[in-house]
């Protein structure tokens, strides 16, 4: 693998997007692969560096150039509100999930509402969704008191309170007769 390190400098007075194209060549000029590299906004007098990388090995063993192809800079609008890509890279940003810096843009080839975060070729198409449903408190469930439990009893239970052991004609008759 080779890489180059590619650094842009903006002299201008606001913010621009930076796509710098570079051609790796042998020891011949001849060409063996080109690669695009994407600086996302760099901001006024600022500087930013990115490395190309190629899977190239010239075929005569000798060295291996770089040949600068294309810088491309488009300025970035100072008073335009937020994009929904930019809000979406700033949450990610937020959550931790891409660091702060990620290069990101659109693919307008892939559809039209396709973008990537990190990689050029790495297109991926925005899905609309619904906002979470705000939590709504579940209301308390009354408490009950729990029940008594009924005591078993092998019998009949008579009016004084005491428990006869049968059930037919007589029981109780000398307790006060059967207890409600």
């Amino acid at each position: 693998m080779t890489a180059v390190d590619i650094t842009v400098k903006n002299t201008g007075r606001g913010e621009a997007n930076y796509y710098v194209t570079v051609e790796f060549i042998d020891s011949e000029q001849h060409s063996l692969t080109t690669e695009h590299t994407y600086f996302g906004r760099v901001g006024a007098s600022a500087t930013m560096s990115r490395t190309a990388y190629a899977v190239v090995r010239p075929a005569d063993g000798r060295g291996l150039g770089v040949r600068l192809v294309e810088v491309k800079r488009e300025v970035v609008p100072t008073n335009a509100p937020a994009s929904a890509l930019d809000k979406a890279v700033n949450v990610f940003v937020e959550q931790g999930l891409v660091p702060a810096g990620t290069p990101y843009g659109d693919c307008p080839d892939t559809a039209p509402q396709a973008y990537w975060i990190g990689d050029r070729g790495n297109c991926w198409a925005a899905v609309r969704t619904l906002p979470p449903l705000p939590a709504t408190p579940t209301p308390a469930q009354p408490t009950r008191p729990a029940p008594t439990p009924t005591p078993v009893f092998p019998g009949t239970v008579c009016a004084d309170g005491s428990v006869s052991r049968s059930s037919g004609r007589g029981t109780c008759s000398h307790h006060g007769g059967i207890g409600r």
